[in-house]
């Protein structure tokens, strides 16, 4: 395949990367981002082999005429969306992604976007939120999302082509479930968090949480045309633990909001002011304290990491867990937390800090790590889950168990401004890689595919 992907690249004038972008490969900077699941990856029925065969090596039979399929009239989608409005204001994580890939899709030629939503979250959500939410077209119901879910699973009604006869394609926006009748029903799915060991602390709510998820992935494996996940990581768990799904399963890496990659705002700058970091070395946590975000992991690095500067504050990002909460302030006034805060004074954190720890245990995907990246931040992160995968080369990472490796790598990069301007150098170019444009993209392909 990469024989004829270069030769189509020769004869069409095109470069091999624009042949890949097209062919929808990963462009991602060398094989050894992938781990010890390499050869998973490169087997599995949802990744490169079968889907690109599926797909894309129709090419092959016009010839390596590339430029045809790129010169082909695209058609037109009826793309309805059903979105978690609560979600995508004063988002992160999955609410990030929700509102990205919707905001694209609907500004892409060929997709005719409308919003499935609950019509309180609407009327709340929207005043808020603004354009380009106000200006889309709305198909609204009036139980809570929770309930209308609950019947949607139970009973199969009603059916989208209810809300919009005319929809094509009925697209979750996250991990949820509208029944269709011609529709094709496409969803997003983060990770295989709920059932992969060490990803989360045992208690009821996990309990309750995983049955609650078990129940709805079975239902997608017997109901759903496509699974949309954010790294080949998880399309790999997903297969391992619901292999009815894998054959279904389209891997599409989120982007970074394009904020991030320009100037920080003057709200931004007024931000680290108001909370004296304008003129202090921080360390940014942008993932909060949870045991999923490695708490317990930076909890007992920082007293080595505090003594050994003493001019050094950690600065935390987005909600910490009660318990943890409580240990982090034991630790006195230079370990700040700082709560949900907004994309413009992220912004400035990411650009401001010297370093971004990210010790994750699991992820998904990792936004937090291109958006450092794409604000020019050394990135310290754990080798674990996904993050090797996105991170590549451009970003240091250690064993997500060794609290003495953290603090030593942070040493290492809050002494040596050398390497943390070569982390900085290749982050911005990697995180390059991933745009909400490209995503967009890749994902309307793939909807195109299921008509």
């Amino acid at each position: 395949m990469c024989v004829f992907l270069q030769i189509a690249a020769k004869k069409s004038a095109i470069s091999l990367k624009e042949v890949l972008a097209v062919a929808n490969f990963p462009v991602l900077s060398h094989s050894k981002c992938y781990g010890s699941t390499a050869t998973q990856y490169k087997s599995a029925n949802y990744c490169r082999g079968n889907d690109v065969h599926t797909h894309k090596v129709m090419w092959q039979q016009s010839k390596g005429n590339v430029l045809a399929q790129i010169d082909a009239p695209i058609r037109s989608i009826n793309l309805l969306a059903f979105v978690h409005l609560r979600n995508i204001h004063a988002s992160t994580g999955a609410g990030r992604t929700a509102r990205q890939l919707v905001e694209h899709l609907a500004a892409k030629q060929g997709i005719a976007l409308q919003v499935l939503a609950d019509a309180s979250d609407k009327q709340r959500i929207l005043p808020v939120v603004g354009q380009p939410w106000t200006d889309y077209f709305y198909h609204s119901f009036t139980k809570d999302t929770s309930a209308q879910q609950m019947r949607w699973f139970l009973t199969d009604r009603p059916p989208a082509e209810s809300f919009w006869p005319e929809a094509e394609v009925v697209y979750c926006t996250g991990e949820s479930y509208v029944p269709v009748q011609t529709a094709k029903l496409a969803v997003t799915v983060h990770d295989a968090g709920y059932f992969d060991q060490n990803a989360h602390q045992i208690n009821l709510a996990y309990i309750q949480t995983r049955f609650k998820w078990n129940l709805l992935f079975r239902k997608l494996e017997r109901r759903a045309d496509l699974i949309h996940t954010v790294s080949h990581f998880s399309a790999e768990r997903l297969a391992h633990h619901f292999p009815g799904l894998a054959p279904r399963i389209r891997v599409v890496h989120n982007g970074v909001t394009p904020l991030f990659f320009g100037p920080v705002a003057q709200e931004g700058i007024e931000y680290l002011r108001q909370n004296q970091l304008a003129d202090r070395l921080f360390v940014l946590v942008p993932g909060g304290l949870h045991y999923r975000k490695n708490a317990d992991l930076i909890l007992a690095a920082l007293p080595a990491l505090l003594q050994r500067f003493p001019d050094l504050v950690v600065a935390v990002v987005n909600h910490a867990n009660p318990r943890y909460a409580a240990e982090a302030k034991k630790l006195g006034p230079r370990c700040r937390l700082l709560g949900f805060v907004s994309d413009a004074a992220l912004h400035a954190l990411y650009s401001r800090a010297a370093v971004v720890w990210y010790p994750s245990r699991y992820e998904g995907f990792g936004l937090p790590i291109v958006e450092a990246m794409a604000c020019g931040t050394a990135v310290l992160g754990s080798n674990s889950s996904s993050i090797p995968e996105i991170a590549g080369d451009a970003a240091l990472l250690v064993d997500p168990a060794d609290a003495t490796a953290h603090v030593e790598a942070l040493s290492m990069l809050l002494t040596d401004e050398a390497a943390r301007q070569a982390l900085s150098d290749s982050g911005r170019r990697r995180a390059h890689l991933f745009t909400w444009e490209r995503s967009a993209t890749q994902l309307r392909e793939h909807f195109a595919a299921l008509l």
